[in-house]
């Protein structure tokens, strides 16, 4: 398949998503979530036959849209973090072939006593659902533990959760909707309201950031992008988030840890962007 062919079949499942982009500031945004999905569905697809997954390229040799875990300028795109999310030692997952959920244990040895949470929120960030399920996971091992009803709604929000003695070990969010791949009722929401803390360290020439972000709205966050820039608003890179690409539902709040090299600060004070998937 040429280059062409690809990136008008990319450009069909933006569309299909989200409509026709305004600029291309709003394209890019909406790329990331077909990116993140696409990424992760391919290694999450691996734990059926654990034949394992190869990149051809993780990263391109000039800008582009697509076919890249972190890009050109060396800025880690969604399809990394989808890729993170999926190789999990320990990982629960959604399985759109079989409509259910799944513990994937790749190498994180036994665990006799999990809980996983089976949640679905609406659009407006309401609670719909809840499960919860006992699961005793073995290494390497894939094991289905409940069916995800579908959804009826245009859009709504499937979040996994499993816990080990009060701890989160794996927590993973998907998007279905009556028309797999249609995310267009996201627009109907409002702006969210997110605010953010910051506390700043340095060892050696290592700095270090931890940046908690909270929902203060009424609506979900959705995909919340953490971006470090310096004063004079030019990014910083290279840097390495513990996570990104994030969805808080209302009240919510979750903490990202950042770590750069001080020289490639460029002696600027970091500032940090927040950005989510529907900005306008």
């Amino acid at each position: 398949m040429q280059g062409a062919q690809r990136a008008a079949i990319f450009n069909q499942f933006v569309s299909k998503g989200f409509g026709e982009a305004r600029n291309v500031e709003e394209f890019t945004r909406w790329a990331q979530l077909i990116n993140y999905n696409g990424y992760r569905g391919m290694f999450e697809s691996t734990s059926r036959a654990r034949a394992g997954l190869l990149l051809w390229m993780s990263h391109p040799c000039w800008p582009s849209m697509v076919w890249q875990t972190y890009d050109y300028y060396f800025d880690p795109t969604a399809a990394y973090f989808g890729c993170k999310k999926a190789c999990e030692p320990l990982h629960i997952q959604y399985n759109a072939l079989t409509d259910s959920i799944e513990v994937v244990n790749h190498s994180a040895g036994t665990h006799p006593a999990l809980i996983a949470i089976v949640t679905v929120f609406d659009l407006n960030g309401r609670k719909v659902s809840q499960q919860k399920v006992r699961v005793s996971s073995t290494e390497d091992s894939t094991l289905p533990i409940a069916q995800a009803s579908q959804p009826l709604a245009p859009v709504s929000f499937l979040r996994l959760e499993l816990v080990e003695k009060g701890k989160l070990i794996s927590e993973n969010l998907y998007i279905p909707g009556s028309e797999e791949g249609n995310y267009q009722a996201l627009a109907t929401l409002p702006q969210p309201e997110v605010e953010q803390r910051v506390n700043l360290t340095q060892t050696g020439e290592t700095q270090q950031a931890d940046v908690m972000f909270r929902n203060k709205g009424r609506s979900p966050a959705i995909f919340l992008r953490l971006n470090l820039k310096g004063a004079d608003g030019e990014q910083i890179l290279p840097v390495i988030y513990s996570d990104n690409y994030i969805t808080l539902m209302p009240g919510e709040s979750k903490t990202i840890h950042v770590s750069w090299k001080a020289q490639d600060a460029r002696g600027q004070q970091p500032c940090f962007e927040i950005t989510n998937l529907m900005a306008k």
